[in-house]
């Protein structure tokens, strides 16, 4: 019985991990492990009594390894946790200064769209859908390069021409949007047959100037009926102006820090990319619910807890949030090039990015001063009873 004792020690010291993680299942491979190893003349009996013991010691002796393996990861955890709160406790001694931050994202956002109004005429780059033109896919069979082909159209009479490369399935495309006006199939296969292409149409999809501008009216419509309708629920909400405005706030500032983006990573405004913009509204009011939730309704325990325990879930969300995007970008990337889905990727990952300063370092202090009476007549001023 000894060596039964000292073999399932050294089986477990082995392998501690699957051990750990699967006792009885491991335990039966130690214990046929076991009386592989044993004498073949040995008596029927006493190998089934050896056996009872090897397989409930090895249970035993596993389930404590896999209660201290529990234990040591809840301790570590525990304590990068004690950790984070004692960074955020010395954070929180001086947070006054810390709003510096949301206030430059917005103005330095505010001022890379001025500079693009001022130097193209626009804020960002509009898509087909809000310019009109017309997008034509191809099937090529040469190699190319998307500048080589914009210069093709140019030399043609069409500027201003955008030329894709995609890939699915191992196949290779040609996407060109052409602005207005409209060019017919057989007018677009020309140009680049007479510069040496090989091309078949595939598809062909035009907007005229009219549709394309009554599609942006209508867009910006609905986007100041969704933040309206957003702001309208929050102040009936909190009934209370201040943390309502700061709700307000960091949802704005998300969207000003993705519009900002859009234009530094030359994203262009389509449906798409419009319906993130959308999205990230209710992203950031997400978040911003949650905090104020915590903030003002939970008084058990101390202001600076109840902040820290807001963080915690909301850049847990946040960050859940952008690794999805970021995964749902490269892999459309990786598939087709760069389509709706990777212009929906990444506005949402530049909004979620700018979501987690905005909202800890400007709602959280607007709300951390309400609570404290700084804003005590800012509050009065509009309070719906």
């Amino acid at each position: 019985m000894p060596c039964a004792g000292m073999y399932l020690i050294y089986s477990a010291s082995r392998n501690i991990p699957e051990a750990a993680r699967n006792p009885q299942l491991f335990s039966k491979a130690v214990l046929g492990s076991f009386l592989n190893s044993l004498p073949l003349s040995l008596n029927r009996s006493l190998k089934s009594r050896i056996s009872i013991y090897v397989y409930r010691n090895c249970v035993r002796l596993f389930l404590i390894l896999s209660r201290l393996t529990i234990g040591l990861k809840e301790t570590e955890e525990k304590r990068f946790d004690v950790e984070l709160e004692k960074y955020f406790d010395r954070v929180y001694q001086d947070y006054d200064k810390y709003f510096a931050i949301p206030v430059a994202i917005i103005t330095l956002s505010v001022a890379v769209m001025a500079f693009s109004y001022v130097s193209n005429g626009e804020v960002m780059e509009k898509g087909l859908d809000f310019t009109g033109g017309t997008e034509v896919q191809f099937a090529i069979n040469n190699s190319f390069e998307t500048q080589e082909i914009a210069n093709v159209f140019s030399n043609a009479g069409r500027s201003d021409v955008q030329a894709v490369k995609q890939t699915s399935g191992g196949e290779t495309s040609l996407l060109v949007r052409i602005p207005p006006p409209q060019i017919n199939e057989s007018e677009a296969q020309n140009i680049l047959e007479d510069a040496g292409y090989q091309v078949q149409v595939e598809s062909l999809r035009s907007i005229s100037s009219s549709v394309s501008d009554e599609f942006f009216l209508q867009a910006q419509l609905a986007f100041v009926m969704a933040f309206t309708i957003m702001s309208l629920v929050i102040f009936y909400a909190f009934k209370d102006l201040t943390p309502s405005l700061a709700v307000i706030f960091a949802a704005a500032g998300d969207i000003i820090f993705a519009m900002a983006g859009m234009v530094i990573f030359n994203i262009p405004l389509t449906l798409g990319s419009f319906a993130a913009l959308l999205m990230l509204i209710g992203y950031s009011v997400d978040t911003d619910i949650v905090l104020s939730t915590r903030v003002l309704r939970q008084q058990r325990k101390s202001l600076q807890h109840r902040i820290w325990t807001a963080i915690k879930t909301g850049v847990t969300m946040s960050s859940g949030g952008i690794a999805g995007f970021a995964l749902l970008y490269f892999v459309s990337q990786a598939l087709v090039g760069p389509s709706e889905l990777s212009n929906i990727a990444s506005v949402m990952v530049l909004g979620l990015m700018a979501d987690i300063p905005l909202t800890y370092f400007g709602n959280a202090l607007v709300l951390k001063k309400y609570v404290e009476g700084d804003f005590a007549s800012l509050g009065e001023w509009f309070r719906w009873k």
